[in-house]
């Protein structure tokens, strides 16, 4: 009987790393980080719960590892966030519109809209500049981040 099951959360012992788990075969669980990578780890280098010393993470999809302030707003940043496919932006405001008195996503600064973007979509800003050759594999993981927080992922 699998020490894990699909869907669980699992945490590594080192606390680097947790996610969903995907599957198991054996002594192997294989799961998915907040960011769509799927890794893989013996069962007894895993747990259900956060390892101690280390909070438990706020609902899955709903913070960024570290908010961005405006004094953080580089060219850079403004360069990522220009790379972000243009439906993904148009999705993501369509949930920021939908927020009780939220307004527009549109006159958010830039630190606001890649905070409000990575807690949506699960996908940290560091995470974002990595992939700002590549805006379509960004925005597959951005649109799996965003079906997972909204709750429709494996519907």
């Amino acid at each position: 009987m699998p020490k894990f099951s699909v869907g669980q959360t699992v945490y590594h012992q080192s606390g680097k790393h947790s996610g969903k788990v995907v599957a198991t075969e054996g002594d192997t669980v294989y799961f998915v980080l907040p960011n769509g990578v799927e890794m893989d780890f013996r069962a007894d280098d895993l747990t259900a719960s956060p390892p101690s010393g280390k909070a438990a993470p706020v609902a899955e999809g709903t913070a960024p590892a570290r908010l961005l302030t405006d004094a953080d707003i580089t060219p850079e940043h403004r360069k990522v966030l220009a790379v972000i496919p243009i439906r993904t932006l148009q999705t993501i405001a369509g949930l920021y519109k939908r927020q009780p008195k939220a307004g527009r996503f549109s006159t958010l600064g830039v630190a606001q809209k890649l905070n409000y973007i990575a807690a949506v979509t699960a996908i940290p800003y560091r995470t974002m500049k990595q992939f700002s050759d590549s805006p379509g594999e960004l925005g597959l993981m951005m649109a799996r981040g965003i079906s997972v927080s909204l709750g429709t992922a494996n519907r």
